[in-house]
């Protein structure tokens, strides 16, 4: 890796090592892994309601494999994807080193019932959205993004130049975080199904506050699944 990035190629990884830093830019797969990767249900049954999907398409789409949207079992939410045992060490040492993202598989759409939650944590964690294109998931997903990327274009261009300096939970139940990036760009998602008090602010439900430099943006995603 060390040579082919001293001869200006772009390096990536499906998850993101310490000893691998230096060298990739970018690691997928780090802020959403492969989700049980031996249960028959997601992979061989291809008529349980948890069936990813297949990886070839004879049409010329997208796979079903990234452009299917399924839930995922109750078992698996604490492991994989609850805000409620997600500490983000790595960004906290790699924030202005190395971008993560969701793995490949699973786009920020993929997850039938948590396109919101996953978009707060995107935001908290400066995690990039991760989207399958083609004709079809444009027209689908194309007022929600070109929305979405006015507000996540200045927020990440403004926390890629800066280290994660805090995350703290600010509620008992771990429902809302907080995040900052160097001295003045804090974010605060709440993941609860009720509003929260911080300061002289309410923060909805399922809305993440940016502050910038003192200026207040509010992410909402009760339009979302």
């Amino acid at each position: 890796m060390d040579y082919l990035n001293k001869k200006g190629f772009v390096i990536g990884s499906e998850g993101g090592n310490d000893y691998a830093a230096s060298d990739i830019a970018f690691a997928h797969g780090l802020e959403t892994p492969v989700i049980k990767w031996d249960d028959p249900d997601m992979r061989e049954n291809e008529d349980s309601p948890y069936f990813i999907g297949k990886y070839a398409s004879m049409d010329g789409s997208i796979p079903t494999r990234y452009s299917k949207i399924v839930p995922i079992k109750e078992e698996y939410k604490p492991i994989y994807t609850s805000p409620v045992y997600s500490i983000p060490l790595f960004k906290l040492v790699y924030n202005r080193s190395v971008i993560t993202t969701h793995h490949w598989e699973w786009d920020s759409y993929k997850i039938k019932g948590q396109t919101g939650e996953r978009r707060l944590k995107e935001y908290l964690y400066n995690t990039p959205p991760l989207f399958h294109l083609d004709e079809a998931n444009w027209k689908l997903h194309q007022a929600d993004i070109t929305a979405n990327m006015k507000n996540w274009t200045p927020f990440q261009q403004e926390a890629l130049r800066h280290e994660m300096t805090n995350f703290q939970t600010l509620d008992t139940d771990r429902l809302v975080q907080k995040t900052e990036f160097g001295s003045d760009l804090q974010v605060i998602a709440n993941f609860s199904s009720k509003d929260f008090q911080s300061e002289k602010l309410t923060i909805p439900a399922h809305s993440a506050l940016i502050s910038n430099n003192g200026k207040i943006t509010m992410i909402s995603t009760d339009n979302l699944d």
